[in-house]
């Protein structure tokens, strides 16, 4: 080929490569990234944090005052590290740590401001920073005491009312439970105080805490020796080191020791069926109980006055079942109560028939907890009540005191008229003074 041949050659070549730039350009193809100044960073060398969350406690202590922050570069690059407060207390900076090598590096905080000064208590994000982009963990600056002392059953009362123990009882040796926490900062004992209401510390034990779990502590309103306190107010308190240092003492805890005694009752309530009727879903949260179909109906009695009818559903399709729920409540059960029985009384609606009723005390219901009869039964004793200790069961925070429940149903294409149950009750309540 000749001269001019060649030249023309080489013309067709570099206008074809000139196109295909400018078309891949267009199309913002490999070409125009790796002309273009604000090109990202190829996949993979982007910086990674070691760990999620971390936590410490910057107080002076020597326990865990600085937080270690890991992580990884896979090319060589330029780092800072960005602090950002949750809750904006603190304005956001910035740290230049200059080029790194690839590889795992540690940037320590003191918890300070390049300022020097003491970041507050809370939640702080913390980010890594390269030109290859950011990744970020979240960190814990703990400066306060971390520990928990509650009443855990308070039979119905609400939560700020005073919980009262009675040390003078004879016919039991009464008690309250208390649940103190401080495993979350890892605190492995306390130290739990009770003093009168002139400060006077009446009893003092050291508590061992067992691992992500309330420890339980029993409170008699008992000296050391095991003498009833004088009665009035306490104050309890949980004090100590937890795991990250931070000392302090819990809000005081306010007790009652009474000079009443507690003495066992039982007795017997015979009612009407209408007098403890309620709905189906009263004492239940779950949303899923609105939802309860109804496979039958119940009435008022035409027979019995205050009594109620059963009539389940006769569609061969679905397991009938007329149901009624009964709910008793006995706030004077100062410890809940200790066991539940009743008995119904009624007749089959339709004269003649041998339709039955069906009973229970217990939940879930089986076999050996349901009675069954076409006149009247009564089931047993139920040491284990539904209810029996008082319930918290709506967000507005109301509670139900100890509260006796109970079911009657029917079945298939049965009709039952309930008349009256029988409730039986046996609890711990103050002795009436004579």
């Amino acid at each position: 080929m000749d001269a001019r041949g060649l030249g023309r050659k080489a013309a067709a070549l570099a206008a074809a490569l000139v196109t295909t730039v400018l078309v891949t350009t267009a199309l913002g193809g490999p070409v125009a990234a790796a002309t273009s100044s604000g090109a990202p960073a190829p996949q993979g060398q982007e910086p990674r944090m070691l760990a999620e969350r971390l936590t410490f406690s910057p107080n002076g202590d020597g326990v865990r005052d600085r937080l270690a922050v890991r992580f990884r570069l896979p090319v060589a690059t330029t780092v800072q590290i960005r602090v950002e407060a949750g809750d904006d207390e603190i304005t956001p900076f910035t740290v230049a740590l200059g080029r790194r090598p690839a590889g795992r590096h540690t940037w320590t905080w003191n918890g300070r401001t390049p300022q020097g000064r003491l970041v507050p208590h809370g939640s702080y994000r913390i980010g890594v920073v390269t030109p290859q982009g950011r990744d970020d963990a979240f960190a814990s600056v703990d400066l306060e005491f971390d520990a928990y002392l509650g009443v855990r059953d308070r039979y119905g009362a609400k939560k700020d009312a005073v919980a009262k123990v009675y040390p003078r009882s004879v016919e039991v040796r009464d008690r309250l439970v208390l649940d103190a926490g401080g495993w979350s900062d890892g605190m492995k004992r306390a130290v739990l105080t009770f003093r009168d209401a002139d400060g006077k510390v009446a009893l003092r034990r050291t508590i061992r805490f067992r691992p992500k779990w309330f420890t339980e502590l029993v409170w008699e309103g008992r000296d050391a020796r095991g003498v009833p306190l004088r009665p009035g107010r306490y104050f309890a308190t949980l004090s100590g080191t937890d795991g990250l240092g931070n000392r302090g003492a819990t809000k005081p805890l306010k007790l009652w020791v009474s000079q009443d005694s507690l003495v066992w009752r039982e007795e017997s309530r015979t009612m009407p069926a209408q007098e403890a009727w309620s709905p189906a879903c009263f004492g239940s949260s779950w949303p899923e109980c609105g939802l309860f179909l109804p496979q039958g109906e119940v009435t008022p009695s035409v027979r019995f006055p205050g009594g109620l009818t059963h009539r389940a559903d006769p569609d061969p399709d679905i397991v009938g079942a007329a149901e009624s729920s009964y709910f008793v409540a006995v706030p004077e059960a100062v410890r809940g109560l200790d066991a539940v029985r009743v008995a119904f009384a009624g007749e089959p609606t339709n004269p003649g028939e041998t339709d039955r009723g069906h009973l229970a005390v217990h939940y879930p219901r089986t076999d050996a907890t349901v009675v069954s009869s076409s006149s009247t039964a009564q089931t047993q004793w139920d040491e284990d009540p539904v209810y029996d200790d008082g319930q918290e069961w709506d967000p507005r925070d109301r509670r139900l005191p100890p509260t006796a429940w109970w079911v009657f149903w029917t079945e298939g294409d049965d009709a039952f008229d309930v008349a009256t149950f029988t409730l039986d009750l046996r609890y711990l309540a103050v002795e009436k003074k004579k």
